[in-house]
C-alpha cells in the first residue's frame, strides 16, 4: 500500500497508480470538491493484462481542517455506485470492478462504507 497525499485547492482527477496505492489522503483545501476517478482507458492501460472481473479496494480519507466534503465523480466508461461523498474526518473504502477491458474499457465503483474518525 502507497499513501497519496494530495492537498490540491481545487478539483483533481486521480490517477490509476493513485488508485491502486490503496489510500488517498485528501485536503479540499478550503471548499467541497467534486473530485474525478481516472478514465475506464486509463485504468485499463495501467493494469497488467486486465481482464473483466478484476477488482481491488482503494480508501480515501478527507483530511480537511474545516467542514468540506469530497464527491467522488467518475471518468469515461466508469459508474459509481452507493453513497459517493465523503465529508470531513471521514473515511470511506471503495471497491472498482472491471466490467469491460476491450474496445470500450468500462468500470464499476462501489461504495463499501465509511468510518468516522
Amino acid at each position: 500500500m502507497t499513501a497519496s497525499t494530495v492537498t490540491t485547492a481545487g478539483v483533481v482527477t486521480y490517477t490509476a497508480a493513485q488508485l491502486l496505492g490503496g489510500l488517498i489522503l485528501r485536503n479540499p483545501n478550503g471548499a467541497g470538491r467534486s473530485d474525478v476517478l481516472p478514465t475506464a482507458s486509463s485504468l485499463a492501460e495501467f493494469l497488467v493484462k486486465p481482464k473483466a472481473g478484476t477488482s481491488f479496494e482503494f480508501t480515501v480519507r478527507n483530511t480537511a481542517t474545516a467542514a468540506e466534503t469530497i464527491t467522488m465523480t467518475v471518468g469515461t466508461g466508469a459508474t459509481i455506485s452507493g453513497t459517493a461523498t465523503i465529508a470531513q474526518n471521514n473515511t470511506k473504502r471503495f471497491l472498482v470492478v472491471l466490467t469491460n477491458t476491450t474496445n470500450s474499457p468500462a468500470y464499476t465503483v462501489y461504495s463499501l462504507g465509511t468510518v468516522v474518525h
